[in-house]
């Protein structure tokens, strides 16, 4: 057997012992997780315009600044 069918076996007998609320749990948390990965690969085209028509844009540019800004609002009232 290969390494994937291992894990859904050793995943399949611990899924038996669960209780039906437990089950949704499970089911809930395997639904985000494929919803995550969907949106990992889907790539947002954003095209400016104007002056900045020609300026390369990437958006993760965007999410590394304002993780940059909280971390740094975060340690402003840390120090309080």
């Amino acid at each position: 057997m290969n390494e994937a069918a291992l894990i859904k076996h050793g995943i399949y007998s611990k899924l038996i012992r669960l209780s039906g609320a437990e089950l949704h749990s499970v089911s809930d948390f395997i639904d985000f997780v494929h919803h995550k990965k969907q949106q990992s690969t889907k790539r947002v085209n954003i095209q400016l315009q104007g002056i900045l028509a020609d300026y390369p844009f990437d958006l993760s540019d965007v999410k590394k600044l304002r993780s940059d800004s909280w971390k740094h609002f975060e340690r402003k009232f840390e120090n309080e």
